[in-house]
């Protein structure tokens, strides 16, 4: 989906509504259509409690990843690819970017954003001209994508650098295995997009990482593993962020308000009770390459 884009010379135009519509759609009907349709949808489901669920935690992981970023930001133009609400754009504006265009494709995350220009777009069909960005941010965007390969090829046509995120391969928490079993209990089923782009994929593997970076035409390409804090630590804050993730926010808002109550009520039980459950801390891949 291509919407609003950055003319010559010019600023994004204002952001179209769209009607978007959740197909449920088994692994073996999935097509490349598919698989973008349901991320989309998935994100706009989660939009409007974002904030309140998974947006603190994604705060902390792109303050650490644009620290990373291989070029200074002071007076940089950047591009926040798969933006989301925007963290990592306000992050990039607070390390002294000069502008941040915000692509994402779900409208509902822009909506919410305030990181940025928002322009609602696929990553890889961007309506930009090569080279338009000093530097790609790529917060937990390129593990949402059908071709890793392509990601990389079509940031690296528009940017000068990349500095990405992934959740490192094999990562759990405690709390995650917890909260998962619970919502299947109560007849949650994940959609096929997230059953395709599960962590464990290509995308979280620093080797596939820094080669497909390479291959795209990056240079002085670092892939690196590392434990971030993010601050979550009570069964409430890290049943909020469990429930409000993408794949699991549709599930949430077609139960009726007594049903979200009775799993966020049994989730935190199960968190309290499970075994080694603590602050989150999260293992992240960073990538970096100019």
């Amino acid at each position: 989906m291509v919407g609003d884009e950055l003319g010559p010379g010019g600023g994004p135009a204002e952001l179209t509504a769209a009607e978007l519509t959740a197909a449920e759609l088994t692994s073996a009907e999935l097509t490349s259509a598919g698989l973008t349709a349901g991320v989309r949808a998935g994100y706009d489901a989660a939009a409007q409690d974002w904030a309140d669920g998974p947006g603190p935690m994604y705060a902390q992981l792109a303050r650490v990843l644009v620290a990373a970023a291989p070029v200074p930001l002071a007076g940089r133009l950047v591009l926040d690819l798969g933006s989301g609400a925007g963290v990592a754009g306000r992050a990039a504006l607070a390390a002294g970017a000069r502008r941040v265009v915000a692509v994402d494709l779900s409208e509902g995350m822009l909506r919410r954003g305030g990181g940025g220009h928002p322009v609602a777009a696929d990553a890889v069909a961007l309506p930009f001209r090569d080279g338009s960005f000093d530097l790609v941010v790529a917060a937990f965007c390129l593990n949402h994508l059908g071709s890793l390969a392509a990601g990389l090829a079509e940031a690296r046509r528009v940017g000068a650098a990349i500095a990405a995120s992934m959740f490192a391969p094999g990562w759990t928490h405690p709390a995650k295995d917890a909260v998962d079993d619970v919502v299947r209990s109560f007849g949650y089923r994940p959609p096929a997009w997230h059953t395709d782009l599960q962590p464990g994929s290509r995308a979280s593997d620093p080797k596939e990482l820094a080669r497909c970076a390479a291959a795209a035409g990056f240079t002085r390409v670092q892939a690196h593993t590392t434990a971030v804090p993010t601050g979550l630590a009570t069964p409430a804050e890290l049943v909020s962020w469990r429930l409000g993730m993408a794949h699991i926010a549709p599930f949430m808002r077609s139960l009726d308000a007594p049903g979200r109550a009775a799993v966020r009520h049994a989730a935190e039980q199960a968190v309290a009770a499970a075994a080694g459950a603590a602050s989150l801390v999260v293992s992240m891949v960073v990538l970096t390459a100019s």
